[in-house]
């Protein structure tokens, strides 16, 4: 991915613009207002992603752009509102492997829009912060620690998104679990005031995401580098639904599917605020891992003569991605044993032919 020029033009000299009403008679306070509308971002759905990925998600249908036509018809706008589309965007990080992340701007990338911005501004809010992390990467705390030791970096509200991808032997079924580390860990910039988790699992697993989120609102904290402190409150969660497609990097995930070429997700969010008046930790440390009982009741799959199947199979077999699970895996063992026989066919003709 090219990186960005964020080094915008120095501009010697420029017209007050006292004969326009925007300078002349709205007060400045209004006027970035207008801006930040004008610069906001939104998805180009023009460019939309694969729905096969998995990052495709509410939100992260396509890119994020920012149409920024506005700053080339002014200097004095140019001034007052350059580096708005990347102040007022939400910003996403994927502390993932390479190929759970569509493409992004890199935090060295980012630290150099962060460093020009504050010289040119000085401090400035960064606004919204998205990551997605898989668990191996978040756990021991370290990636997001770097995040978020990031210098000149000022962020309101920070989102932590665990998708169903993003556990521990998901491909496996086994129970959901977080380990705490990365908890007792960070520490959030000063400038934060709520940082909210998305617990992300397939609708049949939502009895599981309800448990550690739950656990989570009730057992663990954050801390600020101020050290003043954020807790949740079970009043604040709450719960969205979506569905996404079955194919996932080539694989048919069958066993999850709720219809053909589907999965229904089931997602709680749990939202940590700064608690001002608390001078000590609220709860005993270190906040521990979030688990399931060993008794813990799981559902069984829908769908249990396979967990996943290749797409490049499917297509091999001429078996529509639309046909029901079920149908899918009688077809493929049909085509299978067709396949079998003509090859035995072939290995008799050969023997045949060797022996005359």
């Amino acid at each position: 991915m090219t990186e960005p020029d964020i080094h915008p033009p120095n501009f010697t000299s420029c017209l007050d613009q006292t004969q326009s009403p925007l300078f002349s008679i709205i007060p400045p306070e209004v006027r970035r207002e207008i801006f930040a509308y004008a610069l906001a971002a939104f998805e180009d759905t023009n460019n939309p992603y694969s729905k096969d990925t998995y990052w495709t998600r509410p939100g992260y249908d396509a890119p994020h752009r920012t149409h920024t036509e506005l700053l080339r018809s002014c200097k004095r706008v140019y001034q007052e509102a350059w580096f708005m589309p990347f102040t007022y965007a939400e910003h996403a990080f994927y502390l993932t492997w390479h190929d759970r992340a569509p493409e992004q701007l890199l935090p060295t990338a980012f630290q150099q829009c962060l460093d020009l911005i504050y010289q040119m501004h000085g401090k400035v809010e960064a606004g919204r912060i998205r990551i997605f992390a898989q668990l191996f990467m978040l756990e021991k705390g370290h990636a997001m620690k770097a995040l978020l030791d990031m210098t000149h970096f000022y962020p309101r509200s920070i989102t932590l998104t665990i998708r169903y991808t993003d556990f521990w032997m998901w491909e496996d079924n086994q129970p959901l679990y977080i380990n705490a580390e990365w908890v007792n860990r960070i520490c959030f910039p000063e400038s934060v005031t709520r940082f909210s988790m998305d617990f992300e699992s397939i609708e049949r697993r939502r009895d599981e995401v309800e448990y550690i989120a739950n656990e989570a609102a009730e057992k663990w904290f954050f801390r600020r580098k101020d050290g003043k402190f954020l807790t949740a409150d079970k009043a604040d969660m709450s719960v969205s639904q979506w569905t996404g497609s079955s194919i996932l990097k080539g694989e048919r995930w069958m066993r999850d599917e709720v219809r053909p070429g589907q999965l229904d997700y089931y997602v709680v969010t749990v939202v940590w605020k700064v608690s001002p008046e608390l001078a000590e930790a609220p709860l005993p440390t270190p906040c521990p891992t979030v688990e399931l009982p060993r008794d813990f009741h799981q559902p069984a799959p829908p769908f249990t003569a396979a967990v996943c199947v290749s797409v490049a199979e499917l297509e091999d077999a001429n078996i529509a991605l639309d046909t029901p699970a079920e149908k899918t895996w009688f077809l493929l063992e049909a085509h299978q044993r067709a396949m079998e026989e003509v090859d035995e066919d072939a290995e008799l003709q050969d023997e045949g032919m060797w022996s005359d």
